[in-house]
């Protein structure tokens, strides 16, 4: 009888102990008292780390989605709620002037940067991209990677162009311009370098019109053109920049005839400033 008492007692500690103890040190100081091979609350070494991992990555994916909550962008006059800087109050709301007019009060204007101007750009549809006032994405666009050109564009004239066939979905403006550029095009500096060799780092002179960029002085798109996309044969290639007077007082151009300049010069560079073979 009195045995029966004792273990009554003993499983109300130990239930006690397990529902209401405050500290796993005490429960497991309690435990150990009547039963051997309690593990230890305190030995971090054998924490299984199947259950250490599952806990790490759903933090991880948890972090995640907050960083990648998209951020609203504000036009500043619009968030500081100055509509009268672009809208008339006396006219219902009327734009003050039209595009780009009303937008060069605050941006620069691109005619002005730009020798060759994006059409929209030009006619001033500036908010057939762009959102006079708020946006999910940045620079307040109405829409992103290709899906931005080709709201306007035709899908199948652009990927009719050789280059265009093996783009996937590359954004069109890691190789454009959407505001202008020095030419018909609107190429980004440095762009033909993402395909083609850059020769500054393989001649030690190179050619004026190279080095400068206007690769579109000679070569057109990869649509039209002649060999290797050239917009004029022979001597016209060279003697539509350079001197046709200059270049025959040498004397060594004396009995060329009409011989491709290219056939004793590298139209791109070389080891010496005359860029001979």
């Amino acid at each position: 009888m009195i045995f029966w008492r004792k273990c009554r007692i003993y499983i109300s500690v130990i239930t006690f102990s397990l529902l209401f103890g405050c500290s796993p040190e005490i429960n497991y100081k309690i435990l150990t008292f009547f039963f051997d091979g309690v593990p230890d609350p305190v030995d971090t070494e054998n924490i299984p780390l199947a259950d250490t991992i599952n806990i790490t990555d759903s933090t991880s994916e948890l972090t995640a989605a907050i960083v990648q909550k998209p951020e609203i962008y504000v036009h500043p006059p619009y968030k500081e709620k100055d509509c009268a800087g672009c809208h008339d109050q006396q006219k219902f709301g009327k734009l003050k002037e039209n595009q780009p007019a009303l937008c060069y009060q605050c941006h620069e204007n691109f005619s002005s940067l730009q020798h060759a101007l994006h059409p929209p750009v030009e006619a001033g549809f500036c908010t057939e991209c762009h959102n006079p006032h708020q946006s999910k994405e940045e620079n307040l666009l109405k829409r992103t990677g290709q899906k931005l050109c080709l709201y306007c564009h035709d899908q199948k004239l652009i990927f009719a162009n050789d280059i265009h066939k093996s783009i996937d979905d590359e954004d069109c403006t890691n190789c454009h311009d959407p505001h202008g550029g020095d030419n018909v095009y609107a190429l980004q500096a440095g762009s033909c370098y993402k395909c083609h060799l850059n020769f500054e780092d393989k001649y030690r002179f190179v050619h004026g019109p190279v080095a400068a960029e206007y690769c579109l002085e000679c070569h057109t798109s990869h649509a039209l053109g002649t060999g290797e996309r050239l917009l004029r044969e022979g001597q016209a290639l060279c003697l539509y920049c350079h001197d046709k007077k200059q270049v025959f007082q040498n004397s060594t151009h004396e009995d060329i005839d009409d011989m491709s300049c290219t056939e004793c010069h590298n139209p791109h560079g070389g080891d010496d400033q005359y860029i001979l073979y």
